[in-house]
Formats: structure tokens, C-alpha cells, sequence
């Protein structure tokens, strides 16, 4: 029986084990950029979809769309990081290319949330979808409520415009 069991282990288990090690790291380093990436581009469409539902009118509080805890956001219109920063791959988040080009053109605007000191959410928004006005500064849950206007030119770009 122990003969039986011990035939059927490989000559050499370093081709089985090697590449299965390999597999788990590569799991584990995607699955966090994974979750980030999508959650970015999930958060997106919502907020599209959100905004154009309302019909282009009417208020837009930010915390109808984010399911997590925050106590400040910093919205960051024209966004240009100092050092390059790595795409999502895959098209998980934008499509290839694409983020290059909105920082290039000034459309990259990010969203920062902060909860207790501690950054907890970063978001990408593309600023000719969806443009921020009059939120220069950190803003609580409370207010971070936006008045909604759909531009005029037809491009189904939507305006939010901080409320006072």
C-alpha cells in the first residue's frame, strides 16, 4: 500500500511545486490591484448612471454613492501626479492609454476620501464626463452636496456644482 502511494509522487516534485508557488504570489499580488481597479471603474459607471438617471437636475449627495466610511473628501480637478503611476492592467479600470491621456489633457479629477487621518479611497473620474465646480476645499459627508446641471453642448457632460 505505501509502495502503491509512493509511486504515484513525482520524480520530481520541484515542476509541480515551483509553478504553483508561482500561480499564489501572482494571485495574490493581482487580486488586491484587481479589487482596486474594478471597484474604481464600478464606481464610475454608478455615478453616471446615478447622475444621468436624475435627468441632468436636482441635488447629488456624495455619500448616496459610496459604501464606505468617510469624514473628509478633497476633490482634485486637473489632476497631474508627479511621478507615473502604474495603469490598472487589463483594462480593469480604464481602457489602455486612456488615464495617460486625460492627465495629458487636464481631465484626470480624483476623488480622496479620508476617514480618522487615514486615506481610505482614491477615485478616478474623467472630468469630461463629469466636472466638479466650487469644491476647492476638504469637505464633509455633509457638505459634499452638489446642484446638478447637464452642459449645454449637447455632450451629455454633467456639472456638479458645490451647494451652500
Amino acid at each position: 500500500m505505501i509502495k502503491n502511494a509512493l509511486s504515484v509522487v513525482p520524480a520530481r516534485p520541484v515542476l509541480y511545486i515551483v509553478p504553483l508557488i508561482v500561480v499564489l504570489v501572482l494571485s495574490f499580488y493581482y487580486w488586491d490591484m484587481y479589487s482596486r481597479c474594478t471597484s474604481n471603474k464600478e464606481f464610475r459607471g454608478s455615478l453616471n448612471e446615478l447622475l444621468h438617471a436624475q435627468g441632468g437636475a436636482g441635488l447629488f449627495r456624495l455619500t448616496d454613492i459610496t459604501g464606505f466610511m468617510w469624514d473628509r473628501v478633497r476633490i482634485v480637478t486637473n489632476f497631474k501626479p508627479e511621478n507615473k503611476t502604474g495603469e490598472c492592467p487589463f483594462g480593469w479600470n480604464w481602457a489602455a492609454g486612456d488615464r495617460d491621456s486625460l492627465i495629458t489633457s487636464g481631465l484626470l479629477t480624483v476623488l480622496i476620501f479620508v476617514n480618522k487621518g487615514t486615506m481610505v479611497e482614491v477615485l478616478e473620474l474623467n472630468g469630461d464626463e463629469v466636472a466638479f465646480h466650487d469644491a476647492d476645499s476638504s469637505l464633509t459627508p455633509q457638505a459634499a452636496v452638489f446642484n446638478i446641471a447637464t452642459s449645454s453642448d449637447n455632450n451629455a457632460r454633467i456639472a456638479l456644482t458645490l451647494s451652500k
